[in-house]
C-alpha cells in the first residue's frame, strides 16, 4: 500500500514534463477531494510557482495551506498548553511561522490568529530566560562549549537579547586563551600562537590577548642565516650567488613570523671578519662557528650540483601543400557558369625552437644548537620553452595539408594546420627561464624550511 509520500512523489514525476501549472493543480484537485490537503497543498504550491497567474492554484493553495497550517498551530497549542516542553513548543511555533513565509514566496498569504503570536511571545521568553539561566551555570563551570551553543541559540531566537551576544564570544574566547597561555608557560610558542591568533581575530580587545601573542613571536622567533653557497663541476660562482640571494628572499617574504632571516649583509660581515670567502663554506664546523656570531640558531647550506643553459637552433623543413582558389567555368549541363574550386602546390615552412635549463642544488638545515641536520634534501628542477610554428607567404586561409601526395581538405587536419599558422613565435630565452628556475628552487627550499621549523613547538 502506497504511503502519501509515495503518491505526492509520483503525481509530481509524472507532472515534471508539462510545461505548464495547469495539469498540476488538477491533480492537486484530486487529492484534496480525496482529503489528502497536506500533499494537494504542496502541489498547489508548485503550481503557484511555476505559473504566478495561476488563480486556481492560488485558490487552492489558500484553503489547503491554511489547514496545513493551522495543524502546525494545533502542534503549537498543545504544547504550550501543556507546559512540558518550553522548546518544543518554540519549535513548533518557528515551523508554521517558516511553512507561512515559504506560502507567501508564492503569493498566498495565511493568517497566524494574534492570539497565537501572543502564547508564543510568552512562552519564548520563559525559553530565553532558561537558556540564559543554564549558559550562564555552564559558563561557571567552565563547560564553554556547551555554553556557546546555548548562547548562539538565543542569537537565533533573539538577537540583542540581554549580554548573550557577548557572552556566547566570551564562550568561545575563553578556553582558547586559556589553552593559550598555558601553551606559553610550556614555551609551546607556536601553539600558544595559534591559539590566541583565533582569540585576536574574533575580537582584538580580549583581555591581553594580543600582548601574549606579541611574546610568542619574541619568545619563540628562530634566526636563521643563509650561508653562501658553494658550487660543484665547474658551475659558476655567480649562479650560486644568484640562487643564494632567491632563497634569503623566499624565506624573508614567508608569512611566518617565527622565522626571521640574517641580513646578507651582515653575514659578509661576519664572513670577512672569519676569512671565509663567499663562494661557500669550508666545511660544517666553520659554518657552525660563523652561525653563531651572526646570532642564528640554524643556518641553510647547499651546494650548486649541477647548472646548465642550452639555448636551442631553429630547426625548419619545407613541407607540401595546396592553396585552393576560385576557377569560373561552363557547366555544359545547365549551360550557366559556376566558380569551381580548384588547388595549386604551393610550399610551407614548419619552424621549432626550445630552450632549456636545469639546476641541481643540494642543501640542508643545520641547528647551531644541537649540531643536528635538521632537513637535507636534493632539489633537481627544469625548466623549457618552445616555439612550434608554420609559417607561409601565400594565402593563409586557403591553404591545406597533404595528405598521401594529395589535398586534404579534412576539417581537423586543417584546424591542425591553422594552429601551428597561428602558434606564437617567441620563446622565452635562457635567461627567463634560470631566472624561473632560481625562483621555484628557492621556494621548493624555503617552503621545506618553513615546514621543518613548523613542528617545533
Amino acid at each position: 500500500m502506497k504511503t502519501y509520500a509515495a503518491i505526492i512523489a509520483a503525481l509530481l514525476l509524472g507532472a515534471s514534463g508539462c510545461t505548464g501549472s495547469k495539469p498540476l493543480s488538477k491533480k492537486a484537485a484530486k487529492l484534496d477531494a480525496g482529503g489528502m490537503y497536506a500533499e494537494a497543498a504542496e502541489m498547489y504550491f508548485q503550481s503557484a510557482q511555476r505559473n504566478a497567474n495561476n488563480v486556481d492554484a492560488k485558490i487552492g493553495l489558500k484553503k489547503t495551506g491554511q489547514m496545513l497550517l493551522n495543524d502546525k498551530l494545533s502542534t503549537f497549542f498543545k504544547a504550550f498548553a501543556t507546559g512540558d516542553s518550553k522548546e518544543a513548543a518554540v519549535n513548533a511555533f518557528l515551523d508554521a511561522q517558516s511553512y507561512r513565509q515559504r506560502v507567501g514566496r508564492a503569493g498566498v498569504v495565511l493568517e497566524i490568529p494574534d492570539s497565537y503570536a501572543k502564547d508564543f511571545d510568552q512562552v519564548k521568553g520563559e525559553y530565553l530566560v532558561d537558556l540564559y539561566s543554564q549558559g550562564n551555570d555552564l559558563m561557571a563551570k567552565d563547560d564553554y562549549t556547551g555554553a556557546e551553543a546555548l548562547f548562539a541559540k538565543i542569537g537565533k531566537l533573539e538577537p540583542g537579547y540581554k549580554d548573550s551576544k557577548t557572552l556566547q564570544d566570551i564562550a568561545f574566547l575563553e578556553p582558547l586563551y586559556r589553552s593559550g597561555k598555558t601553551a606559553l608557560a610550556a614555551g609551546q610558542y607556536r601553539n600558544a600562537y595559534n591559539d590566541l591568533a583565533r582569540v585576536t581575530g574574533r575580537n582584538a580587545q580580549y583581555k591581553d590577548a594580543a600582548a601574549l601573542k606579541q611574546e610568542c613571536v619574541e619568545k619563540g622567533r628562530y634566526p636563521i642565516a643563509v650561508l653562501p653557497f658553494s658550487t660543484a663541476g665547474g658551475v659558476p660562482a655567480a649562479q650560486a650567488a644568484s640562487l643564494q640571494a632567491h632563497v634569503t628572499a623566499a624565506l624573508t617574504n614567508m608569512n611566518d613570523p617565527f622565522i626571521s632571516v640574517v641580513d646578507r649583509d651582515n653575514i659578509q660581515k661576519i664572513l670577512d671578519e672569519q676569512k671565509l670567502g663567499m663562494s661557500g663554506m669550508v666545511d660544517e664546523t666553520s659554518a657552525v662557528s660563523a652561525g653563531k656570531l651572526m646570532g642564528a640558531q640554524a643556518v641553510v647550506m647547499g651546494t650548486v650540483i649541477a647548472f646548465s643553459e642550452t639555448p636551442g637552433r631553429v630547426r625548419q623543413s619545407t613541407k607540401e601543400g595546396y592553396e585552393s582558389y576560385q576557377v569560373k567555368e561552363l557547366n555544359a549541363e545547365t549551360n550557366a557558369y559556376a566558380y569551381v574550386t580548384r588547388y595549386k602546390p604551393v610550399k610551407y615552412t614548419e619552424l621549432y625552437k626550445e630552450n632549456k635549463a636545469n639546476l641541481s642544488f643540494s642543501f640542508k638545515l643545520v641547528s647551531l644548537e644541537t649540531g643536528q641536520v635538521l632537513m637535507s634534501k636534493v632539489v633537481e628542477r627544469e625548466a623549457n620553452d618552445h616555439a612550434w610554428y608554420a609559417s607561409y607567404d601565400g594565402n593563409t586561409q586557403a591553404l591545406y595539408p597533404v595528405l598521401n601526395g594529395q589535398v586534404d581538405t579534412r576539417n581537423s587536419a586543417r584546424r591542425e594546420l591553422g594552429a601551428l599558422l597561428a602558434a606564437p613565435r617567441t620563446v622565452k630565452s635562457t635567461a627567463e627561464l634560470v631566472n624561473e628556475l632560481l625562483r621555484t628552487t628557492s621556494m621548493q627550499v624555503a617552503g621545506g624550511v618553513e615546514q621543518t621549523l613548523a613542528g617545533k613547538p
